[in-house]
């Protein structure tokens, strides 16, 4: 009884917020804190600590290191690719069902307008801060094939260091570096589980984006220390992204919950009470 309660008052006082909003001006909002999430990554280093700082030389020395592995686990991921521990992540390997966005889109799109039609932010804010993260690490792994390209291993099998600066925008097979699809998988991984608290649930959607990862070593499409650097990009973006997310929650809960004295002339008397708005 007394959860039913609860969920009938938390459905009463939801829709007695959201229905102040309108359809535009749900979307306008969404778009502002999307946009103003993915500029302040873009201009993060502008704004860095001596903390960040550290943390990126710590990245870029496990890039470092991981190179040292790069042809050994390419060599042992293309020999066993058609083995049964990489047959099970056939479907988001190459060629694969889930390989591309075709199959997740519909499905993401339908929860979003769902967000709209029911006012739920919460809903939206699933789908607007995956896609912010990924448009956020995207851009800047497209803007670093401007500067400098890699081969994949399936181009370039024995030679994991084939770089060429500056970069090269239009030969996808120079588009090795840093693992694009696995940045994609962890950024949002990374957002749902710093965003919603998932604890174990966790535990599946980062299998997931590792699957990812491991079957694009499988298909010659990244070496070893591209995908360390992405998961690494993907995880940075989607937890800056998480943090500034529940900020503007903490925030709404903190509009929504006030709390107040009442003193008013009531039938000759006065009438005193207390009242809490959460």
């Amino acid at each position: 009884m007394l959860t039913q309660t609860l969920v009938a008052t938390a459905l009463l006082l939801s829709a007695r917020v959201a229905s102040a909003q309108s359809v535009g001006k749900m979307l306008v909002n969404d778009v502002k804190n999307s946009g103003g999430d993915a500029l302040a990554i873009w201009t993060a280093p502008f704004s860095a600590s001596s903390h960040d700082w550290l943390l990126a030389g710590a990245a870029a020395g496990a890039f470092g290191i991981s190179m040292l592995v790069d042809q050994p686990v390419s060599n042992w991921a293309v020999r066993n690719k058609d083995s049964g521990f990489f047959k099970s992540f056939d479907p988001v390997r190459r060629g694969g069902k889930a390989y591309t966005g075709k199959t997740i889109v519909p499905p993401v799109a339908a929860l979003y307008v769902t967000g709209i039609v029911l006012k739920n932010q919460n809903m939206r804010d699933i789908v607007t801060g995956c896609a912010t993260a990924w448009l956020a690490q995207s851009t800047i792994r497209k803007a670093t094939y401007l500067i400098v390209s890699r081969e994949r291993p399936d181009t370039s099998p024995n030679d994991p260091h084939r770089w060429q600066v500056p970069g090269d925008w239009n030969n996808w097979q120079k588009h090795s570096f840093p693992a694009g699809h696995f940045a994609n998988a962890v950024s949002c991984a990374t957002y749902w589980n710093e965003r919603f608290n998932l604890g174990w649930w966790g535990v599946p959607v980062y299998a997931l984006a590792g699957a990812i990862g491991v079957g694009r070593l499988a298909d010659g499409g990244h070496w070893m220390s591209d995908t360390v650097i992405g998961g690494i990009l993907g995880y940075a973006v989607g937890r800056e992204v998480a943090r500034r997310s529940l900020e503007r929650y903490e925030r709404r809960n903190d509009d929504n919950r006030r709390a107040e004295v009442i003193l008013t002339p009531d039938r000759g008397g006065t009438y005193f009470g207390f009242n809490i708005t959460f």
